[in-house]
């Protein structure tokens, strides 16, 4: 779509500009524009209709500035309806209010007598702005006991669905619920309409966001991103159970690096988190075969952080806006901002 001054004719979308924005209408006649408020100028501040859908004259609707035109591309041209019929919708609605600078303004109004959509490119741009933000979202949750309900895509679906395990089946219909709810309220997305697939590696992905998944114990963690992220969780208290803190000499001498076994005691809680550091990394790139020994994460920006308040649970996130991580507890229809305490190094 350009904007062009023109000779205008019934249906034509036009626009004038008022100081720093635009005003929007239909036109109909040099008599008759058809607009959602008048131009936002001094003179029509005190009139009880500047914002209602009301039909004024060429010379109330441009305040004396330069009316342009549209002039529409040609996929713009087979979406359009026809002037008679912009024309009809637009005086339909005259008398109309509910005005929001934002989200109900003057071009949400041309642009659905013209088109049937109401939208505006400040508010996508905006909205853009907002979401290309940097964001690095982690939620936490117990996986739920009860029967496992529906996931989508279908497809993961059934993967769900085939595993003969009842506590990894509920824990993974539990992440991926969490993801579901975690992309929506961090992100927009509409996830239902989101393209999944795998990539060779076997790891699901989606188009528009990053997204990693981790359980351990009766806990679930999401962590959603618009750039690269990985995330992971141990539980401190199973780890403890499974007496395999009595191993971890061997494990460090194994898989850690020389830098990793100065940095990280051979206690518990620094062996987890130096382990899910490795872990969350290897998430967040995304491919080949997990090789620890090959990651030497006291040379990334990984964090990790113990949580408190039942089980203790060790945290790693691995992520490109690591900067901007918020780590959110969800219990129910409870969701918290939680402040987990950073474990060093």
């Amino acid at each position: 779509m350009k904007w062009l001054p023109a000779d205008c004719s019934p249906g034509d979308m036009v626009r004038v500009r008022t100081g720093s924005v635009y005003h929007y209408g239909i036109f109909v006649s040099e008599d008759e524009i058809v607009a959602f408020g008048l131009p936002p100028v001094p003179q029509y501040r005190d009139r009880p209709d500047r914002l209602t859908v009301l039909a004024t004259d060429a010379d109330t609707f441009s305040c004396g500035a330069i009316i342009e035109k549209a002039v529409f591309s040609f996929s713009e041209k087979r979406k359009k309806r026809t002037p008679a019929k912009i024309v009809e919708i637009a005086r339909s609605r005259i008398g109309e209010t509910g005005y929001n600078i934002i989200h109900n303004n003057c071009e949400h109004f041309v642009n659905e007598c013209v088109f049937g959509v109401a939208r505006c490119t400040v508010e996508e741009e905006a909205r853009k702005r907002w979401l290309s933000r940097p964001i690095c979202d982690v939620y936490i949750a117990p996986v739920a006991e009860g029967p496992v309900g529906t996931v989508f895509p279908p497809e993961r679906d059934s993967e769900i669905r085939e595993c003969r395990n009842d506590a990894l089946r509920a824990a993974k219909y539990a992440d991926w619920a969490l993801l579901a709810f975690a992309s929506k309220r961090s992100l927009a997305v509409d996830f239902e309409k989101t393209v999944f697939k795998k990539t060779r590696f076997g790891r699901w992905c989606a188009e528009g966001f990053d997204f990693s998944l981790s359980h351990a114990g009766g806990s679930v963690a999401v962590a959603v991103s618009g750039s690269s992220v990985g995330v992971d969780i141990e539980s401190v208290t199973a780890f403890a159970g499974k007496k395999a803190s009595e191993n971890t000499g061997k494990l460090r001498d194994r898989f850690f690096t020389e830098n990793e076994r100065n940095a990280y005691p051979d206690e518990p809680i620094p062996f987890l988190s130096c382990w899910t550091k490795k872990e969350a990394e290897f998430k967040r790139i995304g491919r080949g075969n997990f090789d620890p020994a090959s990651l030497d994460v006291t040379r990334t920006d990984a964090a990790s952080f113990l949580l408190t308040g039942g089980e203790e649970t060790v945290l790693s996130v691995s992520a490109e806006a690591i900067g901007s991580l918020r780590v959110f507890t969800v219990e129910g229809d409870s969701v918290r901002l939680a402040d987990p305490r950073k474990i060093k190094p």
